[in-house]
């Protein structure tokens, strides 16, 4: 690219970039030379439509008052046409314009749409048919509002099957940009927020643990205990599990085997109440598992 061509290209950007503050001012002074009684100096100082951008309607509109208050009324015509021939469905307030431009507005309005509305359809239907259900949908619904206007009058009749037909296609259009919208996949659910760590558990050591120094008995009585029948005199005996905590008491005791009917309830309860030095690893108390055979001996 050329430093020319460069520089060029750099003017128009700036050119476009200031167009639409540029068009705001001239519409402004058009305005205020207009409320003067300027109408002649207002015309040249308007804005054309392909630059006034979001004032493109109050530029016609402020043209058409100006035409017709110089007594050109094709002119001002002309200006409501291309008004409404880019805007359909716009509305003329009533309390800032004259009732003159008023009637006129509503005179060109009659006569346009008919047309305008079919061509509007034409346009929607056939983004209809390539699959743009969302402009189609839109375009439609401004069908239906040309042809539910006051301004299209007598034609409302003639133009009944072109709102039956808008009317069911529009249908369509909503529900295939609902199922659209049903197909889109959700957003995946943010992973679960991981619970915070609670204390890791409380090991318990046995015979197993090599390592680990054995609990020693310090008081462990046993219930009293006498024969009732001769099956007694040969003696019983089972096994229990005790767990010691680290202060050498018995956490929870239960029976491996019994050892004699009668007997093993009260051995639970004295269980419960044994005292051991308790076991150690490295020389620090440890929670431990025993077991614990109980021989019963006629005396």
């Amino acid at each position: 690219m050329t430093m020319l061509t460069l520089v060029l290209a750099l003017l128009a950007v700036v050119g476009q970039d200031r167009a639409a503050p540029a068009a705001t001012s001239d519409l402004a002074a058009a305005k205020a030379l207009y409320a003067s009684g300027d109408y002649e100096e207002a015309m040249t100082r308007l804005p054309s439509t392909a630059d006034a951008g979001p004032s493109a309607d109050e530029a016609n509109q402020y043209r058409a008052l100006c035409a017709l208050a110089l007594g050109r009324t094709a002119e001002a015509q002309r200006s409501l046409e291309e008004l409404i021939t880019r805007r359909p469905l716009f509305k003329m307030s009533e309390a800032e314009v004259s009732p003159k431009l008023v009637t006129m507005f509503h005179d060109v309005r009659r006569r346009l749409l008919p047309t305008l509305v079919r061509g509007m359809y034409v346009n929607a239907k056939s983004n209809f048919d390539q699959k743009r259900y969302d402009q189609a949908s839109s375009q439609l619904k401004d069908v239906l509002g040309v042809l539910n206007d006051p301004d299209l009058g007598s034609e409302a009749g003639v133009l009944s099957d072109l709102k039956m037909l808008a009317e069911g296609f529009v249908k369509l259009a909503d529900m295939e940009v609902a199922a659209a919208a049903a197909a889109k996949p959700k957003p995946a659910d943010p992973p679960p927020t991981a619970a915070p760590a609670g204390p890791p558990p409380i090991a318990i050591y046995t015979s197993e643990d090599k390592d680990v120094v054995p609990p020693a008995d310090v008081r462990r009585p046993l219930p009293p205990w006498t024969p009732v029948n001769a099956a007694d005199r040969s003696g019983h005996s089972g096994v229990l599990r005790v767990v010691i905590d680290e202060q050498g008491k018995v956490e929870a005791v239960s029976l491996i085997r019994s050892v004699a009917p009668g007997y093993d309830a009260p051995l639970i309860t004295a269980a419960r109440g044994w005292v051991f030095r308790p076991a150690t690893k490295n020389g620090q108390p440890v929670k431990y598992q025993k077991i614990i055979a109980v021989t019963l001996s006629p005396r």
